[in-house]
């Protein structure tokens, strides 16, 4: 990191002798000056609380020592108490990750496409994994309430921290106090584990597997939109690339995923996203939305995406309401929606397309090849044959001459015991 020139630090003096310790995380002065006048409003406040109980409070002092902590790299988030997550304040606390603005911008994007669709059920299901805070569903049921009321909503975060579901209930106990009507919709929290096998043996105290826990919580197998800010930043990147105040003092547990032996075909970045395609399946939701560190990440995701049959897939930058006509797509044909840095993947399948404002995949419309490599190889075991030929079932010697044209190459049809070629 640069030093700070000695001119800058002698103006930062002469403001206020507070100052020039802010520099060092902001920057710059009108940062430094915006934290400072944060931090004394903070301490004012808690001023006020004390003083409620009958006690005194050395403002001074305490200002002085948040000032401290925070030249350390101490996150103001975490000194302030909270952290706005859109129009929501969250509380935040140490061993927590701190929500971010970008998660609530693709947060909001999508709670505003749901909320405007039609053919919703009569109650709609949220599932968001490795919620923390519960920013999350906290936001988009702000959100979906400011545009519909007729329709029940269900939410349920899922974290394998206890500190922070005790956190998320806090956060949902607040906002219920103060908006009554907004948050009376079932939102609930649940401790489980998104990368567990239901199926392996587990310590007596670990947390259930999210399956499990469903089950044994009796609460729905089925739900309609799943959303996760998973851990998503592989540890090379967690030492050379974070953030000193991130890399310091925020949970390493919610942004670098289990490194696990055996696991090298999978990026270490990657390591969430395959279970939670899983939990989407179980689950059978229709549209999911996955935060990402960036479009590298987000390519990856999405071929994930593409290889498990969503009807379509893309890619959501950090501003996705915002129009771009610079990037329309990037490679492998997958749209990117909205401004700046690649953010979130966004794929939906079945109603899920109408939710989203999205022409409806079939079968029958998308390329032959990608039925076959996508959706029917695998179920029918069709395979090559040693004369470069490809065997199909009967019902879909109909499609042989798209085959021929897309593809390329001759086709033969079967059935079970049937070797005649077309």
């Amino acid at each position: 990191m640069p030093r700070l020139p000695n001119s800058l630090l002698r103006k930062a003096r002469n403001i206020n002798s507070l100052l020039p310790a802010l520099l060092g995380p902001c920057r710059d002065l009108t940062s430094a000056q915006n934290e400072l006048r944060w931090l004394r409003e903070h301490v004012h406040k808690e001023a006020k609380r004390r003083s409620k109980k009958g006690d005194t409070l050395a403002k001074a002092d305490l200002l002085k020592t948040l000032v401290e902590c925070r030249a350390k790299g101490f996150p103001l988030q975490y000194l302030l108490g909270s952290e706005f997550f859109g129009d929501l304040e969250i509380e935040c606390r140490p061993g927590v990750l701190i929500p971010r603005p970008e998660t609530a911008a693709s947060v909001t994007h999508l709670a505003k496409l749901i909320g405007s669709a039609q053919n919703l059920p009569t109650e709609l299901r949220v599932l968001d994994l490795c919620t923390g805070t519960g920013c999350i569903p906290l936001l988009f049921q702000n959100e979906f309430r400011s545009l519909r009321d007729n329709i029940a909503l269900r939410l349920l975060g899922v974290d394998i921290s206890r500190k922070a579901i005790a956190l998320a209930i806090r956060n949902r106990r607040r906002l219920h106090q103060s908006n009554k009507d907004v948050y009376k919709t079932a939102t609930a929290f649940m401790l489980a584990d998104v990368l567990s096998n239901p199926f392996a043996d587990s310590a007596i105290d670990s947390p259930l597997p999210l399956k499990s826990a469903l089950n044994h919580r009796r609460l729905p197998a089925f739900w309609d939109i799943l959303i996760s800010n998973p851990p998503y930043i592989s540890p090379d990147a967690f030492r050379t690339t974070t953030a000193r105040s991130v890399r310091g003092f925020e949970p390493r547990l919610a942004l670098v995923p289990p490194q696990e032996a055996g696991s090298s075909h999978v990026e270490k970045g990657d390591t969430f996203y395959p279970a939670i395609f899983q939990a989407a399946k179980d689950t059978e939701v229709k549209v999911v939305l996955l935060e990402v560190a960036d479009l590298d990440q987000a390519l990856r995701v999405a071929r994930m995406a593409q290889m498990r049959n969503f009807d379509g897939v893309e890619i959501w930058c950090d501003q996705p309401d915002q129009v771009n006509d610079s990037i329309p797509e990037a490679s492998h044909g997958i749209p990117i929606v909205g401004q700046g840095n690649g953010r979130s993947v966004v794929c939906w399948q079945g109603i899920g397309a109408e939710w989203l404002e999205k022409k409806a995949a079939s079968i029958e419309s998308r390329p032959m090849k990608e039925v076959l490599e996508q959706t029917l190889a695998p179920r029918f075991e069709l395979e090559r044959c040693a004369d470069d030929t490809v065997r199909l079932p009967r019902f879909l010697f109909r499609a042989r001459t798209q085959l021929v044209d897309e593809w390329g190459l001759p086709v033969k049809w079967s059935t079970q015991g049937d070797k005649k070629k077309s």
